[in-house]
C-alpha cells in the first residue's frame, strides 16, 4: 500500500484488522485522524508512528454506552419511543409490496420488536438483531404474549452479524443507522448477508440540529442527508429504488414540531 492518505477501509487493512475492530480502536485510543465531512482520513506515516509509539489511554468499551443505555430503558422503550416516532413507517412497509410469505427478513436494531412483531405474520422468518440483551428479552416476552413463534433473535451491534453470506431476502433498519459510529460498515454488512437481488428497507431521520432529540434517544448521528445515504449504499453495491421524505407530523415527532422530526424512507436493491 503506497498511498499516504487512507480512508477507513485502507487504514483497517494497514493494521490488518476488520473495519469493526478499527472503529472500536478509534473510539478507545488516541489514533491520529481527521474527519473530513462525514468520512475519516488517515496519514499512513502518522498511523505507523502512532503504532510504534504505543500511546494508549484508559477507556471504556466502544459498545458500552449504547448497550448500557438500551439495556437501561428496555422495559420502558415502547413508551419512550412513542414520544418521537409513530407507526407510519410500519404502515409504509406493510403496504410496500416488499413482504413475501416465504422470505427471511432481518430487523437490524430491533429493540423490543416494534417492527419485527408487526411484520412476522407476513413472512416466513424474522431474525431480530439488537445490541441490547435486555431489549431482546423484552422482544421475546412480547412476541410470546402475542403468540408469535417465527422470530429468531441475535445479540449484535448489526455490523458483524453471525449469518451466512447471501442468506437473507430483506433487511429492515428502522431508526437504526443513526446509532452506528461508522454507518457504511453497517450498510456493507447488509450487503453481505443479502442474497443477490435482496432488498433493504431503511427508515431514519433526515439530518437535523435538534440536540434534545439526540440526547433523548442516545443518537450518534443527527440524521442523514439523502446524498450521504445514497452514496454509501451505491458504494456498497446497491441501487436506490425509492427515497421519500415524510413530513414532521407524519414522522411522529410530537409537541411543537421541533426541528429534526422528519423521517426518510428508502428502498435499495443489492446488485
Amino acid at each position: 500500500m503506497d498511498k499516504e492518505i487512507l480512508n477507513m477501509e485502507e487504514a483497517a487493512e494497514l493494521f490488518n484488522v476488520s473495519i469493526k475492530t478499527f472503529i472500536k480502536l478509534l473510539k478507545e485510543e488516541k489514533v491520529p485522524a481527521r474527519k473530513i465531512g462525514r468520512e475519516w482520513r488517515f496519514s499512513r506515516q502518522a498511523l505507523i508512528q502512532w503504532l510504534s509509539a504505543g500511546d494508549s489511554q484508559q477507556y471504556s468499551s466502544s459498545e458500552s454506552d449504547p448497550k448500557e443505555f438500551f439495556d437501561r430503558v428496555a422495559a420502558e422503550w415502547s413508551k419512550l419511543r412513542s414520544g418521537y416516532y409513530d407507526e407510519d413507517v410500519i404502515n409504509i412497509l406493510q403496504s410496500s409490496g416488499l413482504l413475501e410469505k416465504d422470505m427471511v427478513l432481518v430487523d437490524l436494531g430491533a429493540g423490543d420488536g416494534y417492527l419485527a412483531r408487526a411484520v412476522a405474520p407476513s413472512v416466513d422468518t424474522v431474525i431480530a438483531v439488537d445490541i441490547s440483551g435486555a431489549m431482546i428479552s423484552e422482544l421475546r416476552k412480547k412476541a410470546a404474549a402475542e403468540g408469535i413463534r417465527n422470530i429468531q433473535t441475535i445479540v449484535s451491534d448489526g455490523c458483524d452479524v453471525p449469518l451466512e453470506d447471501g442468506s437473507v431476502d430483506l433487511v429492515c433498519a428502522n431508526m437504526f443507522l443513526h446509532h452506528i459510529e461508522e454507518p457504511i460498515s453497517a450498510v456493507r454488512e447488509m450487503g453481505r448477508i443479502l442474497k443477490p437481488g435482496g432488498k433493504v428497507f431503511l427508515a431514519d431521520l433526515v439530518e437535523h440540529g435538534n440536540k434534545e432529540l439526540m440526547e433523548a434517544m442516545h443518537d450518534v448521528w443527527p440524521g442523514f442527508s439523502r446524498k450521504d445515504i445514497s452514496d454509501w449504499f451505491v458504494r456498497c453495491g446497491f441501487s436506490i429504488r425509492q427515497f421519500d421524505t415524510l413530513g414532521q407530523k407524519t414522522s411522529g415527532r410530537k409537541a411543537g414540531k421541533k426541528k429534526g422530526g422528519s423521517v426518510f424512507v428508502m428502498t435499495a436493491v443489492k446488485q
